[in-house]
């Protein structure tokens, strides 16, 4: 039975994750500090953007929802995606500095030579059912991201929609992509995604 992780290794593990998103993580304010400037307390002097309607907030809202319902065969690899379909979008490039990516494993594995994310079936199936929890957040945050972005082009916002853009790709497009990848890679077969579907997100 392989060993449990070190607890100075999990440690720095959740260090160099933060670390990792702290660039990509500034997705959420930026799109934050788009949004509030609609709202009468915040709108600076010089904005003259009317605030959206308040029914196309609430579709916007609802829209995020819906990959929450997506079932669990959505998430199942598709052929196509076994192959080099995602290394030619550059996904192996994207892992290498992702979190629990080649970067931060080559660092937990100086302390601890032994080191492996998947240790066995059930660290595998945890690791599956943590990137479909992964991948219907990034999915929705994605949607936040492009429905912003609309509202920035629809408004002449230029420099906002750009932004947001850059950062909805890092932020979440290759995430989506990363965690659909990785199943890929792991094989990860329907009555597996069935069985794990619940069970906690550990990445």
């Amino acid at each position: 039975m392989p060993s449990p992780i070190h607890p100075d290794v999990e440690r720095l593990r959740n260090r160099l994750n933060t670390l990792v998103l702290l660039v990509p993580g500034q997705f959420v304010p930026l799109v934050a500090a788009y949004w509030l400037r609609f709202v009468p307390a915040f709108r600076p002097f010089a904005f003259e953007v009317p605030a959206p309607p308040p029914w196309l907030l609430l579709t916007c809202a609802g829209v995020m929802l819906l990959p929450a319902l997506l079932p669990r065969g959505y998430f199942r690899p598709r052929r196509f995606e076994r192959g080099s379909f995602y290394p030619a979008l550059g996904l192996r490039v994207f892992r290498a500095v992702a979190t629990d990516g080649d970067w931060i494993n080559r660092r937990l594995r100086r302390l601890d030579p032994g080191y492996r994310v998947v240790r066995d079936r059930r660290t595998r199936a945890e690791h599956i059912a943590g990137s479909i929890t992964n991948e219907r957040w990034h999915t929705s945050w994605l949607l936040l991201g492009l429905v912003t972005t609309a509202s920035a082009l629809a408004t002449g916002q230029h420099g906002w929609a750009i932004a947001i853009t850059i950062f909805n790709v890092v932020f979440n497009l290759y995430p989506v992509c990363h965690q659909r990848y990785k199943r890929a890679r792991l094989r990860a077969i329907p009555d597996v995604i069935a069985a794990t579907s619940s069970a906690r997100a550990v990445t």
